[in-house]
This record gives structure tokens, sequence and C-alpha cells, in this order.
């Protein structure tokens, strides 16, 4: 039974709109960009770097994974951004267990 104003979702009318269009481009174009990143600067990376396999170059591939891949930006913003990010999102945790009690995790654990 169907009510009233609600879309049949297994009608080829309801994925044929431009909602569902927007959505899926919303949803891909990051994926592509994504894609592309981790093709450009891990996969080439990582075949150049294949070619000549020395201790200082492993060396320079751990640093390497701890440095952002835009050679303008410092470390430190890195780090401040992330440490920034955690206390925002350990906030906002803790003011949602005060306003809601331990209950939010219930769900979780099931």
């Amino acid at each position: 039974m169907q009510l009233e104003g609600t879309a049949d979702a297994t009608s080829p009318s309801y994925w044929l709109k431009w909602r569902v269009l927007l959505c899926a481009v919303w949803v891909v174009m990051p994926l592509v960009i994504v894609s592309f990143m981790i093709w450009k600067y891990e996969i080439l990376d990582h075949m150049k770097s294949d070619r000549v396999e020395t201790h200082t170059n492993q060396i320079s591939q751990y640093c390497k994974a701890w440095r952002p891949s835009v050679k303008e930006i410092h470390p430190i913003w890195l780090l401040a951004f992330r440490v920034f990010a955690f206390c925002w999102l350990l906030g906002t945790l803790i003011v949602k267990v005060v306003a809601n009690g331990g209950r939010i995790f219930y769900y979780y654990t099931q």
C-alpha cells in the first residue's frame, strides 16, 4: 500500500527525475576527483620511486606520508587543522551525550 504523495521507488519514473541525477552527480564527482588525486599523487609517485629504491628513498617515503601533497602547506598547519577538527568533533559529541544521554550509542552497539 502506497501513501498518497509518496513516490514508488520501483518505478522507472522515480529514477528518471532530475533530483536523482543531481544526487548521483553529488556523489560521483567527489569520487572521480579523489580517484584522480590518488592516481596522480600516490600511484604515479610510487611508480617513480620503484625505479630507484634505496634506503634514503624508503626514509623519504615514510616522511612523505606525514606531509601534505601540496608543497605550499606547512605540516604544522596540517597538524593544527587536525587538532582543531578533533577538538570540535569531541566537543560536539560531548554536547550530544549531555543533551541526550548515553542512550544515543545504544543503536550503534546492537
